[in-house]
Formats: structure tokens, C-alpha cells, sequence
């Protein structure tokens, strides 16, 4: 069975947790005996890569503009897939949902997945927003089947439009962890993200540039279209040295910030299922999270909340974590077992795997 991928970034892209967990299903599918075809948008499409078996990759050129490109990419992509033998096309977010119609008027199966609200982003004109609402309603009565990935999603759909869908996380790859996971170095603080303003890193920076511990905040993440808003958090940082920001870094990289930071904060005040979030408790170490229904649903009682764009409970709840390394170290484990038990791969691929083949069977 051959599925497209449409409205991601691309294949290996890190641009936001949309691509990681794409990409990371898509090779286990493959490994079911799934096709997958990526429609990237070129400057994402990684050049002289090698696949594994099983996935391809289709280039399809847009134009590099914050609200258009997205929309032309999927729109020429929905008329490429048209014309080939895939079975399915897999749309993923709000906006692409707008042509989930398209495929199935020449006789081929749509899936749409909902990552966030998209409409609630900080980035987007009042236009874009308007637009983002209503692909809420394509999202769920264009396609075949529906497919959200958070209980909050999934209670917010079904009570507004009294129509079910489908609730499938997304999954996590557990790393191994070194022998002296128990006793996390005081090394620094991580935030993992893009660098918008629904991430909320300019209160993290406000906090931060309040506490007097010998600490470090790293801020991993580049800006996409976002770039005055980066020039403002690093303007609000700029008299701190101990700040520091790394711009978009590589899995490697990424690995050892994980592995080596004391505390991951997450400041979000828009989120779906962040993946950073399960990066960073698969690592075994302790979250503070902004405390949004969404992470609130992936954490559990496993992390520490502070108030949502309160930089002075967000300060206090830093600084009570600097001070109780034990409790650090406990919670971090704790999260590290809970992601391990909630965002199974096995699980998560087994139920893209029967929807997948339910919408064949009923072909």
C-alpha cells in the first residue's frame, strides 16, 4: 500500500515535531511493507540521501513567503499525487486539511492528523487565523478519517462538531541513559523549539534573568519566518551572559543537550503534543511546563507547572528546582517511565496500521 505524505516540511526536517514524528512513523511503517512518499518542499529535501527501503522522496518547489507557502506546497503537491498510483494521502495539520477533498474525487483515500489549534499561533494575521478556523471543519468533514493527537484535540473536536475521530499520539524512541542518570549534572537549562511567540521563551528569558544560580538557559531552535521575534527575546536577553542561543542544531547535538541538562523547560502557550517534551522525559529528564491542557495531559503528575506567561511563578518554580537537585533527579525518572508506558511506537504504528487498512477494506 502506497501512503503520501503531505504537509510537512520534509523527510528528516527538524523544522517543528510535525517532521520528527512523521518521519520516525514513516520508517517503521515501512517496515510493515507500507510506501511512503514525502512531498517536501525543496529547500527541506535533504540532497543525495540514502532511503530506507521503502520511502521516497517527491520535490515540489515553493515560494518563500510566511503565508503563502505552505499553501502553494500543498496545494501543488494534492494536484502531483492526483496523477500517480498512491492509495492514500496523509494531510497533516489544519491548513492542508483545505484539500483533503481533492484526492478522493479521483478515487483515492485521505487521512488528516491535528497537531495544535493552529489558528491560536501568535504568528499568523487575522486573515491566516480565519482561515485556520475553518479548516477545522475540512479537517474533520473532508476526509476519510480524522485522526487527533491528544485527548484535549480529541474532546475539543468531538464536542464541537459531534463527530468522532480518531485519537493517535504521537510516538517516542527511548534512548539508553548513562549509568549517572540518577544525579543530572547542574549543567543548564534546555528549551527545545521553534522560535515563535506561542513558545513563550521571552517569559523563560525574564525569568531566567532573575535567578542567581550558577546556570546556564540554552534555547535550541531557529526562528522560521519569526525573525523579528528572535531579535526581541535576544534583545531581552542581551544583558545576560549566561543566555545562550545555539540556533537549529543537529540530532547529535541534540542528543547530548538532552542528555546533559538539568531541567527542560517548556513555556508553551500553544501546543499539540510537544514533541521536545517527549524528547526530553524519554531522556529521564524533569519538565517544567506551562500549565496548558496539553501538557498537562503528556506529563501527568510526572513534572512541575507554573502559570502560563506568569515570568514570576515560572522564576520561583526554577529557582525551588535549582535548590532540590534529589527532587530533580526522582521526577526525571518518573517521566522517563511514564513516556515509555503512554507513547509506545508499537502501539502508535499498529493503529495507523488498522486504519490505514480499514479504509482499504471499505474501498
Amino acid at each position: 500500500m502506497k501512503i503520501a505524505i503531505i504537509g510537512t516540511r520534509g523527510y528528516l526536517s527538524r523544522y517543528s515535531g510535525i517532521e520528527t514524528a512523521t518521519t520516525q512513523a514513516a520508517v517503521l511503517l515501512a517496515k510493515k511493507g507500507y510506501e511512503l512518499v514525502f512531498y517536501c518542499q525543496s529547500k527541506s529535501a535533504v540532497p543525495h540521501l540514502k532511503l530506507p527501503q521503502g520511502i521516497r522522496i517527491v520535490s515540489i518547489n515553493t515560494i518563500n513567503r510566511k503565508h503563502l507557502a505552505t499553501f502553494l506546497h500543498v496545494l501543488f503537491s494534492t494536484l502531483h499525487v492526483l496523477f500517480t498510483d498512491v492509495n492514500i494521502v496523509h494531510y497533516h495539520a489544519l491548513g492542508p486539511s483545505f484539500f483533503a477533498l481533492l484526492p478522493r474525487l479521483v478515487g483515492k483515500k485521505t487521512v488528516v492528523t491535528v497537531h495544535a489549534l493552529d489558528w491560536r499561533r501568535k504568528k499568523w494575521k487575522y486573515y491566516a487565523k480565519s482561515f485556520l478556523r475553518i479548516c477545522e471543519y475540512s479537517a474533520n468533514f473532508l476526509p476519510n478519517k480524522t485522526i487527533v493527537i491528544s485527548r484535549v484535540l480529541k474532546h475539543y473536536f468531538e464536542s464541537k462538531f459531534k463527530k468522532a475521530v480518531y485519537y493517535i499520539p504521537n510516538g517516542i524512541n527511548i534512548p539508553g541513559l548513562a549509568d549517572n542518570v540518577c544525579q543530572p549534572p547542574v549543567h543548564y537549562i534546555l528549551f527545545v523549539g521553534r522560535i515563535v511567540p506561542e513558545k513563550g521563551i521571552d517569559c523563560l528569558i525574564k525569568a531566567f534573568n532573575g535567578i542567581q544560580a550558577n546556570i546556564r538557559l540554552l534555547i535550541a531552535g531557529g526562528p522560521g519566518f519569526m525573525h523579528s521575534y528572535l531579535s526581541y527575546i535576544k534583545s531581552v536577553a542581551c544583558t545576560n551572559s549566561r543566555i545562550e542561543f545555539l540556533g537549529a542544531v543537529d540530532t547529535i547535538t541534540l542528543q547530548s543537550l538532552y542528555s546533559n541538562a538539568y531541567l527542560f523547560v517548556l513555556p508553551s502557550e500553544v501546543e499539540g503534543l510537544s514533541v521536545s517534551l517527549q524528547e526530553a522525559m524519554s531522556y529521564g529528564r524533569c519538565v517544567l511546563a506551562s500549565d496548558i491542557p496539553e501538557s498537562r495531559e503528556a506529563l501527568e503528575e510526572c513534572g512541575f507547572y507554573f502559570k502560563t506567561g506568569d515570568f514570576i511563578d515560572l522564576r520561583n518554580k526554577v529557582q525551588y528546582l535549582i535548590d532540590n537537585p534529589g527532587i530533580v533527579s526522582k521526577t526525571g525518572l518518573k517521566a522517563r517511565e511514564l513516556v515509555k508506558r503512554k507513547y509506545c511506537w508499537d502501539k502508535v504504528i499498529n493503529d495507523l496500521d488498522e486504519l490505514y487498512q480499514s479504509l482499504q477494506i471499505n474501498k
